[in-house]
């Protein structure tokens, strides 16, 4: 049924759920739903950004730090 449910969920929705029912078995799955998705989406985030190419000063920084460490 969780399967089923998460597959309507659009991304952004708000989802509230009355206290009464966050002891439920289902509310630690929706949780933990939510989790596995936000954890995924960063990964893709991160994964994109690590793509990027430096900018120049960023670059010549980089080289800086790495020249440092060799000569230390």
């Amino acid at each position: 049924m969780l399967d089923e449910a998460v597959g309507d969920w659009q991304s952004g929705e708000l989802f509230v759920v009355p206290l009464a029912w966050r002891d439920d078995g289902l509310w630690s799955q929706i949780q933990a739903s939510a989790q596995e998705r936000i954890t995924a989406n960063l990964q893709t985030m991160y994964s994109e950004v690590l793509q990027q190419p430096l900018s120049p000063l960023l670059r010549d920084i980089a080289h800086e730090v790495e020249r440092r460490l060799d000569a230390s």
